[in-house]
């Protein structure tokens, strides 16, 4: 059950793409806010959900955007000036998509003392904990000292104790751990050889019978890594169908109602100061670029009257020099 909404960007989609989907809630509503990139004088509203950060304008529905906090490289405060306030804090944020850089910049139009760069910043730093409620992690630092690191909003159901993982056609002795949002095994002689799978990546549990006798099955949804097909042998029998029963039940239940671990204190974070830049863990695959997005310094240069050129000699463009100074001489060193 991937979420489309934390890893892209998209660009004036139909109210359908805004409406919030299953497990997916309102953190942070703010209005009247423009994209001043953009939309600048345009009233609109921006929402901060657990996955992702929406703005739309009030007049024109078509107007809109949903960037996925995934995609966030930097989280910050920038100065900016609207007709109405002489300066107020803006919220910047620059996003990453392929090999796409997107720039946006949101004002609050009526005077505001609240610095949403540090509400936003919080958000997406549960946001990139709770990653492992909704991506399957193999080979990760989950265990310490034989026991599960346990993270805000999960709980364990369950610990099953000589458990066989039976990948390549051999066995390895391990732990099951079962919780509320994952099931989670690892071996008993090195804990780092583990895998944590999200209820939210479970295409469907069952038992099938195997050179190894009757085996519970877990195979997963289809991702960017493939689809896993894990095979686990539980003794005795009865043993084996009480976990299957419970896993079914968690399954399902997460799915009807998926807890995303995303957890946001507003009381607290409003009496917080600025946060620094939030780096981003990876790198996803892309939309395409719109001008109006493009980084700042380009803009910038147009905007000033020096466009930038195409130089043969170095086979890159860049701004036009001023008259009388040449590459040569921004490179010399004076003593």
């Amino acid at each position: 059950m991937p979420y489309w909404q934390e890893n892209e960007i998209r660009f004036d989609v139909s109210s359908s793409y805004l409406a919030t989907v299953t497990g997916e809630s309102v953190l942070e509503r703010v209005e009247p806010v423009e994209d001043t990139k953009a939309n600048s004088g345009e009233a609109g509203c921006l929402i901060m959900t657990n996955l992702r950060l929406l703005w739309f304008s009030n007049k024109t529905a078509k107007l809109n955007l949903t960037i996925g906090y995934n995609t966030l490289v930097t989280i910050t405060s920038q100065s900016a000036k609207n007709k109405k306030l002489n300066s107020t804090d803006a919220l910047y944020l620059l996003a990453k998509v392929g090999n796409g850089r997107f720039e946006f910049l949101f004002t609050p139009l009526l005077e505001n003392k609240t610095n949403y760069s540090v509400i936003l910043n919080e958000i997406h730093k549960s946001y990139v904990a709770s990653k492992p409620f909704r991506e399957l992690r193999l080979r990760h630092h989950i265990i310490h000292a034989n026991q599960l690191k346990v993270m805000p909003l999960e709980h364990i159901c369950n610990r099953v104790e000589g458990v066989w993982n039976l990948a390549n056609n051999q066995g390895n002795l391990g732990c099951f751990i079962i919780t509320n949002v994952r099931v989670v095994w690892f071996a008993t002689l090195n804990e780092y050889f583990n895998i944590s799978l999200p209820y939210l990546q479970i295409a469907q549990v069952y038992l099938r019978d195997s050179k190894f006798g009757k085996v519970l099955v877990i195979e997963s949804t289809e991702n960017n890594g493939g689809r896993y097909l894990l095979g686990f042998r539980i003794d005795p029998a009865s043993r084996l169908k009480q976990i299957l029963q419970e896993i079914q039940s968690l399954h399902l239940t997460q799915i009807r109602n998926p807890e995303l671990g995303v957890s946001w204190n507003s009381i607290s974070t409003r009496q917080t100061h600025a946060l620094g830049p939030v780096q981003d863990e990876k790198e996803d695959e892309g939309v395409r670029c719109f001008t109006n997005y493009l980084q700042t310094d380009y803009m910038d240069s147009v905007s000033c009257g020096h466009p930038p050129e195409f130089d043969r000699t170095i086979g890159l463009a860049m701004e036009k020099l001023p008259s009388g100074v040449n590459r040569n001489t921004l490179w010399q060193i004076i003593f």
